[in-house]
């Protein structure tokens, strides 16, 4: 047989600058009505949905979480879960301290830019059992279980980088500085209102001046154009996937005066709102041939 060796190179930027701490494993089985108070922890936690539907209250706003869906809760974000499917409802949940990755806030599992609900797909076979295993290492108790759960712990996090960097690129928000990544979550958030510099400053507890460098610095372009990008592209969808008129789009992405809206729209795509409309419809029909059916 011949031999095959791939030699190892240090290229992959992840890295633990610390060693999390596994706090505690548990599981959920088999529980037709379950229900978690509103609570805030000074730690991480991970919920992973085995079996059954929940519905999870994370900050303020509702998640559906099905089979292969997995919460992150980073310190201090409030949250609250309840299972709603009416069937068994089984989950496997676990604790975490001491979380430094680089390039994410010191203290988080996620970086506060990222979503707090994933979906693990064609992960989800590692992730339960990574969980599994840690939950019967941490029962057993025999030699070296806190060797392997650490271990388990490890592999488990990197896996959800994994999983999350197919949607974030991970690697393209590492050395930014938090300011500017709080700044992009709070626009992601907040682009349908009518929110300016001063409130994100304001929120974040900066100058105006400050965050603007630091954003400009990390992402290449002020938070207001990247206000304009985010509800453009949030217009373009609108445009393409209903038919509300225009002025209606653009109060639906945080803009009164249609007019300043239609220039905006223009500037950045090159056509009118109208005429990318009609643009998309052009595309649409011409990728349906003669005898196929829609």
């Amino acid at each position: 047989m011949p031999k095959i060796e791939i030699p190892h190179s240090k290229s992959d930027r992840f890295r633990f600058k610390k060693t999390p701490e596994l706090l505690f494993a548990g599981q959920v089985v088999d529980e037709y009505s379950f229900y978690a108070a509103p609570q805030i922890h000074d730690f991480c936690e991970m919920i992973y949905i085995v079996e059954g539907t929940g519905e999870f209250n994370i900050n303020g706003k509702t998640y559906i979480l099905n089979q292969g869906d997995m919460a992150i809760y980073n310190p201090g974000v409030q949250h609250e879960e309840r299972s709603s499917s009416g069937g068994p409802f089984k989950v496997f949940y676990c604790g975490v301290d001491n979380l430094h990755i680089e390039g994410v806030p010191f203290g988080m599992l996620l970086p506060p830019s990222v979503d707090p609900v994933i979906s693990c797909e064609k992960y989800a076979f590692k992730v339960e059992s990574y969980l599994s295993e840690m939950l019967q290492e941490c029962d057993s108790q025999v030699l070296g279980y806190e060797t392997l759960s650490n271990n388990l712990l490890m592999s488990l996090i990197t896996l959800i980088y994994r999983i999350v960097d197919v949607k974030h690129q991970f690697q393209s928000l590492q050395g930014k500085n938090e300011i500017s990544i709080r700044t992009k979550d709070f626009i992601d958030k907040n682009y349908t209102q009518n929110i300016t510099l001063k409130d994100i400053a304001d929120t974040l507890y900066v100058s105006q001046h400050y965050l603007s460098h630091l954003f400009k610095r990390d992402l290449g372009d002020s938070p207001f154009n990247y206000l304009i990008r985010r509800r453009i592209e949030e217009s373009k969808r609108l445009l393409t996937e209903s038919s509300c008129p225009v002025h209606e789009v653009a109060a639906r992405v945080g803009y009164s005066n249609d007019k300043y809206f239609s220039m905006l729209f223009k500037k950045v795509t090159g056509l009118t709102p109208t005429g990318f409309r009609d643009e998309e419809k052009r595309k649409g029909s011409s990728s349906i041939t003669p005898g196929s059916s829609k």
